[in-house]
């Protein structure tokens, strides 16, 4: 009975580690392949096709293989997705017959993927550069003549659109137009809490949304929101644990990581969040947001020479990027490297001149390093600019 019970055990801990091996390998290649690194991309899904064949992953290659202009490859794995799960690679099909002009076949496919549960929105659809040789045929014209999305789906697209837009007083008419014809419904609740989030009522939005978001088969877009109305709200336990959650049901965006990492900073929760920074690292090696974050991370805690390769890559890969530089000089000025921190905000500040922040710390390496006269320049910029811990500086070192 034990030998069953650990035969068991090891293997569910096989299918976790080859799960895992899966998503981590779509993160990478679809990264690579957004990059422009085709060949990379595709020679990581590969191996993985062939190990354990997946609908998500032949959609993935068909995509990259499309392209790279090969449509019979292409629709080689869109069919093979297809056979796997009904309906997942009919979208892709329509790609590659209108990529061969075949307005007939793709309007056909794109019909049927139209039925399915994985059906893409309309605009979504209509913005997909992949149909553009066929949109003035009259199969075309005719597939659009049906109207195949229901009303509150349009106006759930129009309300994302304004939010988008920072339009929010044209949301809230759009809503009352969707509360009106569909009051109840989860997709009503849903851009009501989006509304309510765009105007800071996190705590409300955060309501509507743990509602929605009870069963574990919620749409991903739900969960989204929640996370970001429960990191308006203070609640960034609450936020990692549904980004979380995301990363768990294998959703495909490596970013999942790096919004996890941020929120469990918040939390001061900086272990589990430095890995999580480090494995989005692994998939975007060159990001600016998780090189600085983690070289922040790193120099917060003072551990300035652990900080130090991540800040210098960052420099290295952005040089034009005032931050990256700043960044650097914060290390230094914990690190009580005053003259150091002085160089690379002088970098920064011939960036980006009216940071106000760049300029207070500025002044505070300058006196430190025994240039009181010359910091009170820098000082009294950053008063300028609304940085309020100025002051007390500049009454202590610059008023004679």
């Amino acid at each position: 009975m034990k030998k069953k019970v650990v035969l068991l055990i090891l293997i569910i801990a096989s299918q976790l580690v080859a799960g895992q091996a899966r998503y981590e390998s779509l993160l990478r290649a679809r990264a690579l392949s957004e990059r422009g690194e085709s060949e990379e991309a595709l020679a990581v899904l590969s191996p993985v096709i062939i190990d354990m064949p997946d609908a998500d992953l032949f959609l993935l290659r068909g995509d990259i293989w499309l392209e790279m202009k090969n449509v019979a490859k292409a629709r080689g794995d869109f069919m093979a997705a297809e056979n796997l799960e009904q309906g997942t690679g009919l979208f892709g099909l329509a790609k590659c017959a209108a990529a061969t002009g075949d307005a007939l076949a793709a309007t056909s496919y794109l019909e049927a993927h139209l039925k399915t549960p994985f059906r893409k929105s309309e605009p979504e659809i209509m913005l997909d550069d992949a149909f553009s040789s066929i949109v003035s045929s009259p199969e075309w014209r005719s597939l659009w003549k049906k109207d195949w999305y229901k009303g509150y789906e349009r106006k759930k697209w129009e309300i994302d659109l304004y939010l988008r837009s920072g339009r929010t007083d044209l949301a809230e008419d759009a809503l009352e137009e969707l509360s009106a014809s569909y009051p109840g419904m989860p997709v009503t609740d849903y851009c009501k809490a989006r509304v309510l989030a765009s105007k800071g009522q996190y705590r409300e939005a955060s309501s509507l949304l743990s509602q929605l978001t009870i069963s574990p088969d919620a749409p991903s877009e739900y969960l989204l929101a929640l996370a970001g109305a429960k990191a308006g709200e203070g609640d960034y336990y609450g936020s990692a644990t549904l980004y979380g959650r995301l990363i768990s049901a294998e959703y495909p965006d490596a970013a999942l990581f790096l919004r996890r990492a941020e929120m469990l900073l918040k939390a001061g929760d900086r272990t589990p969040a430095k890995n999580d920074i480090k494995k989005y690292l692994e998939i975007e090696p060159e990001s600016f947001e998780a090189l600085g974050l983690l070289g922040r991370t790193y120099a917060e805690e003072g551990a300035i020479y652990e900080a130090l390769p991540y800040l210098n890559t960052n420099i290295d890969r952005h040089p034009g990027e005032a931050m990256a530089f700043s960044l650097r000089g914060d290390a230094w000025l914990a690190a009580r490297s005053w003259t150091r921190a002085a160089e690379d905000y002088t970098m920064s500040l011939d960036l980006d001149p009216n940071s106000a922040s760049v300029n207070l710390n500025m002044g505070v390496a300058l006196i430190n390093s025994g240039k009181a006269d010359d910091a009170c320049y820098y000082l009294r910029k950053a008063r300028a600019l609304g940085e309020r811990n100025a002051t007390q500086y500049l009454s202590k070192y610059c008023i004679r």
